[in-house]
């Protein structure tokens, strides 16, 4: 029998509550300002059989790719089997990870002996080794630091100085920070943990999983709904990723949806052959990029978890930049991750015009500082906004971050603390960055560091250099980002994708696209 429409409410907003307060026991508890203020980190509950139930309000790449992970785990392992003082833990893009700076943590809540669910956290962490924090020249994943297999281990070993925590702290940069993050991956688990044990004893074992289940069906329900809106046939959008140096020519990402009643498939077979850099899109990220689209184009406070994917099937090509061949690099996967979202929304940005906006800065354009003393190596990893497309409705808003990431603003303040060889000179929008139209593209942002000391060397990535983010409805193209050095009188263009040296005086700018513009300028307002 169904649960009184009550008790399912209750059940329902609690599930999400406990995911959300362990979102907020991560941040309280993180060393790096990639998890502090950028908020690059997830958590989720799920059921005793390892389904996503509820997820924290985070970031989507991560969260919608959660239950790919635990799906390679379940394969793996036999998770009604696990024991009280297990752990789950990896970080591998090949078993259904994201990258390697993404470490995953599956925490067992047992209740009175039972197997109730498990808490997870997913966290980016500042640095995982190999040949740089952002390794813009990495061939295969080896170069991109510490690979940890899918692996079940005693708590004990995995935490409270264990050899997993011994092996993650002997194989980076920074280690205080990535262990500090690492740790707070943990007590937001076990926070998860000692919530739902509470809900248990308030409502019973029974309820409790019965309430999992029901969530996750009544998910489902509602994205079919949502698929069932849109017309059937077949929609086609193509949208391109940088090339990986200067004069390569834009990597094409196609996609092939096919609505039929209230499912959908999505076809990627045609997108680019893999390549030999870092932007290549595991396997999780790219059926989160169209996981994610979807659920997009939902109402606000839809249930997102398990259930919602059961309606959309992706299909790829072995081989393909959406779904490489080990081992090669995914460290930037975003961009191309970005590219697939972009992509499914060019196919429905003309049919569906009240859903779907134009293209906006859509990707993750992040930077990093690297600098070693005899006392430490010191890391520090930022993530930078730009602008997001326009709609029907307004005009698209200005230095945000985007629908894949939403990661937070690091403060100048926050840098300057942190850093004592860097300092920002200005930081800002770029005027006139976003697309002409009705409704005008949201701006870009501009941020200007300046190098204090020698033997520092910056990291980035990102897209859009080369592809302008496009406009809908008659509506102008975005400007495209740039990345560039002054030193002195000689101004260094750069690609988004770079890990160099710098010289003490140099001057960095980052300046984000801003997004598509919405019809023709002059026409009547809707």
């Amino acid at each position: 029998m169904p649960l009184d429409p009550v008790t399912f409410s209750t059940a329902t907003n609690m599930f999400h509550a406990i995911a959300n307060e362990m979102g907020t026991v991560m941040l309280l508890s993180a060393y790096s300002s990639i998890a502090r203020e950028a908020k690059d980190t997830s958590t989720c509950l799920l059921d005793p059989g390892g389904r996503v139930v509820a997820q924290s309000i985070m970031i989507p790449i991560h969260m919608n790719s959660l239950a790919s992970a635990v799906a390679y785990l379940r394969d793996g392992f036999d998770l009604s089997a696990t024991e009280e003082d297990e752990v789950y833990v990896m970080n591998h893009p090949y078993a259904n990870g994201q990258h390697l700076n993404d470490i995953i943590i599956l925490l067992p809540i047992f209740h009175e002996g039972r197997l109730s669910g498990f808490a997870g956290s997913i966290s980016h962490h500042v640095d995982m080794g190999g040949g740089a924090t952002i390794s813009a020249t990495a061939t295969e994943l080896y170069q991109e630091g510490l690979i940890i297999p899918p692996m079940k281990l005693k708590e004990s070993m995995a935490f409270h100085g264990g050899v997993l925590e011994k092996m993650l702290g002997a194989n980076v940069r920074a280690p205080g920070l990535v262990l500090g993050d690492y740790r707070a991956q943990h007590f937001a688990c076990l926070r998860g943990r000692e919530l739902l044990q509470g809900m248990i004893r308030r409502f019973g074992a029974e309820t409790v999983t019965q309430a999992m289940t029901e969530l996750q069906d009544y998910a489902e329900r509602v994205m079919r709904a949502n698929l069932a809106r849109l017309p059937d046939g077949t929609y086609s959008g193509e949208d391109f990723c940088d090339g990986l140096r200067p004069g390569d020519p834009p990597i094409p990402i196609r996609a092939t949806v096919t609505i039929r009643g209230d499912e959908a498939q999505v076809d990627l077979s045609g997108c680019a052959d893999q390549v030999n850099g870092p932007v290549n899109s595991p396997i999780a990220s790219t059926w989160s990029a169209v996981f994610t689209f979807f659920i997009s184009m939902m109402e606000e406070g839809a249930p997102v978890n398990d259930g919602s994917y059961r309606p959309i099937r992706v299909t790829t090509r072995k081989g393909s930049i959406c779904d490489p061949i080990y081992p090669a690099p995914v460290r930037s996967r975003m961009s191309t991750s970005y590219r697939i979202y972009s992509a499914l929304r060019r196919a429905f940005a003309e049919e569906v015009p009240d859903r779907v906006a134009a293209c906006g800065h859509e990707t993750t354009t992040s930077v990093a500082f690297m600098r070693r003393t005899p006392e430490k190596y010191h890391v520090y990893h930022e993530v930078i906004a730009g602008g997001l497309g326009a709609s029907m409705h307004g005009d698209g808003c200005d230095g945000v971050a985007q629908p894949l990431s939403n990661t937070g603003n690091t403060p100048v303040e926050v840098t300057e603390v942190d850093l004592d060889f860097v300092r920002v000179r200005s930081y800002g929008l770029v005027e006139g960055s976003g697309g002409a139209g009705r409704h005008r593209g949201g701006k870009g942002i501009r941020k200007v560091y300046e190098v204090l000391k020698d033997d520092v060397t910056f990291c980035s990535n990102g897209d859009r250099c080369g592809s302008a983010p496009w406009g809908v409805a008659g509506g102008g193209p975005g400007r495209l980002s740039a990345f560039r050095i002054l030193r002195g009188e000689e101004t260094i263009e750069l690609t988004a994708l770079n890990t160099r040296p710098t010289l003490k005086g140099d001057v960095i700018v980052v300046e984000t696209c801003g997004g598509g513009g919405w019809g023709q300028a002059g026409g009547a307002a809707e």
